[in-house]
């Protein structure tokens, strides 16, 4: 006689843990240990040896000076080992390093995971100044020439998904679908940043083998008068067809 009855199976300790490591994913700044206890509605108790085992295995880290907890690059750079990710990495890194160099310009290369769009790799301007963005930063998906190379390349159900994940208003949505007819056409998006001015937004796909967008590369190109700063600075024209051939690069080597 078979039983209607379904089993549960419960991991307490590992529930409070992935509390924890969820809850400072979140977070802009540190969190105290009272305050982690707050917002998971647990005592103290209940997560100290929780913060114990997290900090011994390197998932996040403790500044003393303010006695607060924050999450450490552990869980990004083991999420980036999958052998995809890892692959683009190691063909990624020359290639953007090279790029710059050209272009006087940094580069960025960015992911979407979980519902996210990070920042996987970067490179900085070889020259004194530049606009770049720190590894594992989170990327405003309707706000960014990468998050509208994503959503353009990605199947109608995908862009779906993803915009309901989004934390964008209804202005945000549709301003990044606007321009989605045009970056297909051209097979690239070129724009201004709505966020940060004097910096235009060339942003590139880059394919897995199934066709899927598995990246999106982007150059910040940051407008600088080559009468002050005393060297040759490369237009936006150019800079794009340079990022156009690191893309096509690493698309054929998947």
């Amino acid at each position: 006689m078979e039983s209607n009855k379904k089993t549960e199976y419960r991991a307490p300790a590992l529930e409070k843990g992935l509390e924890i490591l969820e809850l400072l994913a979140e977070q802009s700044e540190p969190l105290s240990k009272k305050q982690i206890a707050e917002k998971l509605n647990r005592s103290i108790n209940e997560i100290f040896r929780m913060l114990s085992v997290l900090m011994e295995r390197q998932y996040i880290e403790y500044d003393s000076e303010t006695s607060c907890y924050s999450l450490t690059l552990k869980m990004f750079a083991l999420s980036n080992q999958h052998p995809p990710i890892a692959q683009l990495l190691k063909r990624a890194n020359p290639l953007m390093e090279a790029l710059c160099h050209k272009v006087n310009q940094s580069c960025h290369l960015c992911s979407y995971k979980n519902g996210e769009l990070l920042v996987i790799a970067r490179e900085e301007s070889p020259y004194k100044m530049g606009f770049s963005l720190r590894l594992g930063s989170k990327i405003d998906i309707c706000s960014s020439g990468s998050g509208i190379v994503l959503l353009s390349f990605s199947e109608a159900k995908q862009r779906k998904e993803i915009l309901k994940k989004a934390r964008a208003t209804t202005d945000e949505v549709a301003h990044a679908l606007s321009h989605i007819d045009k970056t297909v056409e051209q097979g690239f998006y070129i724009g201004e940043s709505p966020q940060i001015s004097g910096v235009t937004n060339i942003s590139v796909p880059i394919f897995g083998v199934l066709g899927e967008v598995m990246a999106v590369i982007t150059v910040p190109y940051m407008t600088l008068n080559s009468n002050t700063v005393h060297h040759h600075i490369e237009d936006i024209e150019h800079t794009k067809t340079q990022l156009l051939s690191v893309a096509g690069q690493l698309s054929q080597n998947l």
